[in-house]
């Protein structure tokens, strides 16, 4: 399924720079892990790189070793008949008892696995991430085709990986599903077979292309001006899933979320990746030569002059383009006009007939919310100053860029190499294609591909546990604003009420569609064709099945009951307008979740945390506007707004002096306003979960895990939360994250996160227990 329009209103607690799309994205066995040199997962949880010191070594030099590798016979042995897992308690009254089952196990080793190999040496107060993924990063490396990595993307990856193994099936794993797994393998076989795209070369690209050329014709003479057809040629760029110039699509009205709206946004991309690389001068040389080297290949030489008056136009584009921050505040992004309006910002566009075209024959209205105003019209006066001949390549260039993952041919080349290049990835990598595949069905046949994940892997008991987790941190939450002073009494009042009317939804959608119910997951896909030897045309297809499903909701009530997220995507996210919190099934798996067996501080370190961050957004800096019914309206007071924004503030300037260092050695400092409602998240998601999780502890104590007894089951929950923000990336990726993610750095996320906890700081007894900020 393709992401929700507008983005800017879904909060998801993980960013997406290389995940499952690669960018968009199971419990396996315990003794898999992710390792470079096989691209994929080996058999040993305690394993190292071989250039790294001997593993056993390290360990036995903690006095845990054994222990451990005790625990893991025991798991892949059994443990002798009728023997219990959790030991016998100490016969010291404080110690806690050890648990050893086989869940327990695998978490120690997860722990163990991840620590600094000389942790005792690391200062948690000062350096967490360090302390808590020190482990984690030596043994850990990223293929030549990746960024950046975290927990996260291992956990995609295991998804990746038993998925697989189901498409690799010649027939469906249960009779009923035969037509729903026909369709999926026909979409994954013609996208594995590299050898016969290969065979066709650039031809069905060229095809579009000169099909766009047809519309949108450059001959001097014929046509007046750059906006005469413009809108056609527009509109079938829109039916080919490529947005240019401006990008209009469907989504709940942030003022009657009971109601679709048009919505009308400068783009997210403009050509580069992030609007800062075109004061970049090496960037845009190096951009342009690999866009005039693909035009060649394309259309022969005679070409650069128009190239460099593309990327000229880009620039002035991103000139008048808004910041990321700016997209993203409801304040400044939600303005309405009449379609007339709309379309006398922009006269070379008609909104007007792509609305006609695009809604159903009985749509009337005549509300659009327009993304940004100013943009609108400094558009219009570059399309008046822009010729004819040099929109039509940037549009043609917009389709290249669309779908240069759809061709295999050598003259696509140069603009993959930059592509890498821009991420820190080796010039020439590739991902594999059957992890590039699944990611296209993700996209394409989302929910067909979640109904097999979910029946493969996710235990009924997994979404009760998650459940139970996301309504304890709900109440621990609504007793938290009880007690909140900065807040007036109506607005607590009304903000608990807003807790309260949360929909909390887990796992997977059981409507719009079912994935439970194998008809209604085939009913969903009927209009949708795709054959086993199209790959183009199959991503040709999905893209305007995507279309018309968005823009068949125009006029009719919002439909709360879809989903935004696939089950095996390793995310979550808060939607203000829905006043909904959602947790697929692909996040529920170890080292952010463990099932019922396992202590709780594990779950509620980690998962836990997840839940209270997409709750907390529902009172950030953007879900604060969003009253208790999701409608976006000035509901707090002028008493409560001072003392958030005076709060805020020390977020934002916390996190801006947080730094990251970028290509060349340059200093990079976090935007502290564009991820303060990430910030704040993270603060309170950690906090209520900590509470949600003592509560349990205090009625039914926690066991300690094997080799870890050193820790403390509140030091433990931490270090669970920790873990899910291991990660790594190359300096190239760290500033594009910079420019255009709304989340802060994932060593930022375990250290500053932990500076604004009191909790942690009593846990691991640091010197100051002052949290540096505090909204909760």
């Amino acid at each position: 399924m393709a992401p929700p329009y507008s983005n800017h209103k879904k909060h998801d607690s993980i960013n997406s720079v290389d995940s499952m799309k690669s960018e968009k994205d199971l419990l396996v066995d315990m003794v898999e892990i992710y390792d470079t040199e096989n691209n994929g997962v080996v058999p040993n949880h305690l394993g190292c790189k071989r250039q790294g010191r001997p593993c056993l070594a390290r360990f036995l030099r903690k006095g845990i070793c054994a222990f451990i590798l005790t625990g893991l016979a025991i798991y892949f042995f059994g443990f002798p008949y009728n023997t219990p897992s959790v030991t016998a308690p100490s016969p010291h009254p404080e110690a806690s008892p050890l648990c050893t089952s086989e869940e327990c196990v695998h978490a120690a080793s997860e722990i163990l696995y991840s620590l600094d190999p000389n942790y005792e040496k690391v200062d948690p107060c000062t350096d967490f991430d360090q302390y808590v993924c020190g482990g984690w990063r030596e043994n850990h490396d990223m293929r030549p085709d990746q960024g950046s990595i975290f927990a996260g993307t291992i956990m995609e990856e295991n998804a990746q990986t038993r998925l697989r193994h189901i498409l690799e099936r010649s027939e469906a794993p249960q009779p009923v599903d035969a037509d729903n797994f026909k369709k999926l393998k026909a979409a994954y076989d013609a996208c594995l077979d590299e050898p016969a795209i290969s065979k066709r070369g650039t031809k069905p690209l060229a095809d579009i292309l000169d099909e766009l050329k047809n519309i949108y014709f450059a001959e001097t003479g014929l046509v007046k001006g750059a906006q005469d057809h413009l809108t056609s040629a527009i509109l079938y760029l829109l039916n080919t899933g490529v947005e240019a110039l401006a990008s209009p699509g469907v989504t709940p009205d942030d003022k009657d979320p009971d109601n679709v709206v048009v919505f009308i946004t400068p783009p997210r991309e403009i050509g580069l990746p992030a609007r800062e690389y075109y004061n970049n001068t090496k960037i845009v040389a190096d951009y342009t030569s690999a866009f005039k080297q693909v035009i060649q290949r394309f259309a022969g030489d005679g070409h650069d002059k128009v190239v460099e008056d593309v990327v000229a136009f880009e620039s002035k584009l991103a000139d008048v383009t808004p910041d990321t921050q700016t997209q993203e505040d409801v304040t400044k992004y939600y303005n309405p006009l009449s379609i007339k309006e709309t379309d006398a910002l922009v006269p070379e566009i008609s909104f007007a007939d792509i609305i006609t075209s695009l809604a159903s024959h009985d749509y009337k209205g005549d509300r659009v919310i327009v993304g940004s105003p100013p943009y609108m019209k400094a558009l219009s006066g570059i399309l008046k100053d822009t010729p004819r001949e040099t929109v039509l390549l940037f549009l043609q260039w917009k389709l290249i860029q669309a779908f240069e993952g759809a061709i295999e041919d050598g003259a696509i080349e140069p603009l993959r190499q930059f592509k890498n290049e821009l991420a820190g990835k080796e010039p020439q990598a590739k991902q594999e294609r059957w992890r590039k595949c699944l990611a296209r069905l993700d996209e394409g046949l989302g929910w067909s591909l979640s109904r097999f994940y979910v029946l493969d892997s996710f235990p009924e008991d997994s979404k009760k546990l998650g459940d139970q987790i996301v309504s304890d941190i709900k109440e621990r939450f609504i007793f938290t604003l009880d007690q909140t002073n900065w807040m007036s009494p109506d607005v607590r009042r009304l903000g608990i009420q807003k807790v309260e009317n949360i929909i909390q939804k887990i796992g997977f959608p059981t409507k719009s569609p079912d994935v439970t119910d194998p008809e209604d997951v085939k009913k969903f896909y009927r209009d949708l064709e795709v054959a086993k030897d199209t790959f183009f045309e199959n991503e040709v297809a999905v893209a305007r099945f995507d279309l018309h499903n968005e823009w068949a909701k125009l006029g009719k009530p919002t439909n709360r009951d879809e989903w935004d997220m696939t089950a095996p995507t390793v995310n979550a996210y808060y939607n203000p307008p829905g006043n909904e919190i959602v947790f697929p099934a692909g996040i529920m798996q170890a080292p952010t979740f463990y099932g019922p067996s396992a202590p709780l501080y594990l779950s509620y370190g980690a998962f836990g945390s997840v839940s209270g961050h997409e709750l907390s957004h529902a009172f950030d800096s953007t879900g604060r506007h969003y009253d208790e019914n999701g409608n976006y309206t000035n509901w707090w007071d002028d008493k409560t707004v001072e003392g958030f924004e005076e709060r805020a503030q020390c977020f934002v300037d916390q996190y801006g002096n947080y730094t990251v260092t970028g290509p060349d050695g340059k200093v990079l400092h976090v935007n502290g306003r564009l991820t303060l409602g990430e910030n704040i998240a993270d603060a309170g998601g950690l906090t209520a979960s900590f509470h949600a999780w003592k509560k349990h502890d205090e009625a039914k104590p926690d066991v300690l895990l094997p080799g870890l007894e050193a820790f403390t089951k509140e030091q433990l929950f931490f270090i669970s939360y920790g873990n899910w923000w291991c990660g790594k990336t190359t300096k190239e990726a760290a500033e594009q994250a910079i420019y255009n993610d709304p989340h802060a750095p994932k060593s930022a996320r375990n250290i500053e996160t932990m500076a604004n906890s009191r909790e942690f700081r009593d846990a691991f007894s640091c010197p100051e227990r002052k949290p540096v900020c505090k909204l909760w």
